[in-house]
């Protein structure tokens, strides 16, 4: 990492203030003075991208975080960065692929194992999403919100499981009115029940075409 000139300190300080007063296209010209000082300086493509991500830009914020990485390729927070903004214009594969990047170099990372989950909960991969809030748990267990994010994730696999059981049991049966509804209205209490019934009903359905007389 190349050594900050002072006069790009201070306008990177600056830039941290007004990001932190949210004045996002403010620290954008900031950074861009801190780099005509320092234009190697890793951090500072960063954090302007971290900027330009606020304010909507995501190619351009794509742009400083592959600049950031060509000048230091381990930098775990870029990665996760750079991840982020791919998901941001609908590139999930290759935002999946950044996080496990950023995990791999720094398995402690939590917002790249909640970039990895947000993303697989996207791409309906629930049961990878869970570990992913799992492994940040264990990282903070005080963490709430990826306790909430997992839960939401195993409802999200009970609803799908639910729905696939549904496609299958039409095949051979009328589905109930009430079932039905519960996938349509990802009416995520009464998806244990709706599970319940169906397999209540499709039981007997079975048997009776096997007890009837040929």
């Amino acid at each position: 990492m190349a050594i900050r000139e002072e006069g790009a300190g201070v306008w990177y300080h600056r830039g941290q203030v007004f990001c932190t007063m949210r004045r996002f296209d403010e620290a954008i010209d900031c950074y861009d003075k801190a780099l005509e000082l320092s234009p190697d300086d890793p951090v500072l493509w960063r954090r302007k991208g971290f900027a330009l991500i606020k304010t909507g830009r995501y190619r351009e914020a794509l742009a400083c975080f592959d600049q950031a990485l060509a000048i230091d390729p381990e930098d775990a927070t870029a990665w996760q960065r750079k991840g982020y903004t791919l998901a941001c214009l609908g590139w999930n594969e290759d935002a999946v692929a950044c996080c496990d990047r950023a995990i791999t170099l720094d398995p402690q990372h939590i917002l790249a194992w909640q970039s990895r989950g947000w993303l697989l909960g996207v791409m309906c991969r629930y049961d990878e999403a869970v570990t992913c809030y799992e492994a940040v748990i264990r990282l903070d267990p005080d963490r709430g919100s990826a306790a909430w994010h997992r839960e939401r994730m195993q409802e999200r696999k009970d609803l799908a499981a639910l729905a696939s059981e549904v496609l299958e049991a039409e095949e051979f049966m009328e589905v109930p009115a009430c079932i039905r509804d519960v996938v349509a209205e990802r009416d995520y209490g009464n998806v244990g029940l709706a599970r319940a019934v169906l397999r209540e009903l499709a039981g007997r359905v079975e048997r009776g075409a096997v007890q009837r007389p040929v």
